[in-house]
């Protein structure tokens, strides 16, 4: 099948779209300018013929979070997502789905969360996350609409984990916040197989956590950083410090939600990586 991705060059969108290629499918990308003001006919245009939509566009979140640019985080996701569907509505033929993407700063950090549960109260990212997902409810109805939420994406390529375990090169854990938080993560490999699984499987809809299965820790996923890197020292950075460099965006790396995978597992997907331990020992395997 054809299927059209906003964020295409994109960390995720650039490995769905290779993923799809190794599938037999075709990556069609939705570039920037046709979500300027004047571009909807050209991006009716890109989006015929095809017979799934991914919406993977948004500013990054790990930045601290000015009001400037909490107005071109939500701009960047809502307005998107906006004219997305006020394109495919616009098709004589609409694609037969639409994946449009969220994230697990949906919920609570507060216990764990299946795939119906409410939002948080209070929450700038809970907020983003529910008018982002508003938006894409407004597609046609002849659109079958899955809501993907994703949890913090792991890659030794890209993405926040190089980051994370760069201090690792000398023989340190860094922490960033409290032990007991949850951590719901998911490795890319997995991410982009549970994309493609869903446009395949047609009884997928609605809000899908897309969460490794096994439920994680702050102090568990540290806890495997250093075990698989053989640190001699940890060091916490404490929540006071984050906050002074990053303000309100501190909340992405200080807190975390739990949230469960249950239509994946429900559906027959199989995770590559359902662990934390299972993933660096994959993903950083040990040479001999």
């Amino acid at each position: 099948m054809k299927v059209a991705i906003t964020g295409s060059s994109g960390f995720i969108g650039s490995h769905l779209s290779k993923r799809l290629a190794v599938l037999g499918h075709e990556a069609v990308p939705l570039w920037r300018y046709l979500f300027t003001q004047d571009s909807l006919d050209c991006l009716v245009q890109s989006l015929a013929g095809c017979a799934a939509v991914v919406n993977l566009a948004g500013a990054p979140l790990d930045r601290r979070w000015t009001d400037a640019y909490k107005l071109e985080l939500m701009e960047s996701r809502i307005m998107t997502t906006r004219k997305l569907v006020e394109a495919v509505n616009l098709l004589h033929e609409p694609p037969g789905v639409m994946i449009s993407t969220s994230a697990v700063g949906y919920y609570s950090p507060e216990g764990c969360h299946g795939e119906h549960d409410d939002p948080a109260e209070g929450s700038f990212l809970a907020e983003l996350c529910e008018a982002w997902e508003a938006e894409a409810e407004r597609v046609n109805d002849h659109v079958r609409l899955v809501r993907v939420r994703f949890g913090v994406v792991l890659s030794p390529d890209g993405g926040a984990l190089p980051k994370m375990i760069m201090p690792t090169r000398f023989g340190v854990t860094v922490s960033i916040g409290k032990p007991d938080h949850a951590f719901s993560w998911v490795a890319l490999d997995d991410l982009v197989n549970a994309l493609a699984f869903i446009l395949e499987h047609g009884d997928v809809s609605g809000p899908v956590n897309v969460t490794a299965p096994e439920r994680t820790t702050n102090e568990e996923f540290y806890k495997a950083v250093a075990e698989h890197f053989h640190t001699r020292v940890s060091v916490r950075v404490p929540d006071a410090a984050v906050r002074l460099v990053m303000g309100e965006a501190s909340q992405v790396v200080t807190s975390g939600q739990c949230a469960e995978p249950e239509t994946l597992l429900r559906e027959g997907f199989e995770f590559q990586y359902p662990g934390i331990s299972t993933f660096f020992n994959k993903a950083f395997p040990v040479k001999s």
